[in-house]
């Protein structure tokens, strides 16, 4: 059963920006409209090897392992 506290809880991770949204923003707001672009499409771009990386990892897991996953 889901609890109040966990729901509670939930619902303020999600709603709080993260590090990349509030750079951005502050970027925005000190520097312009073409800065917080630019700092928008940097953050995104850094996410990138993280997830290529994630995915190869994954892929080679479900790949030694083949007995597991059928």
């Amino acid at each position: 059963m889901i609890s109040l506290e966990f729901l509670l809880t939930s619902l303020i991770v999600v709603i709080m920006p993260g590090t990349g949204s509030i750079y951005t923003m502050s970027t925005g707001i000190l520097q312009g409209r073409r800065a917080s672009f630019l700092a928008a499409i940097g953050c995104t771009a850094s996410i990138l090897p993280h997830i290529t990386a994630a995915i190869i990892g994954l892929t080679l897991l479900t790949q030694m392992n083949t007995a597991v996953f059928q």
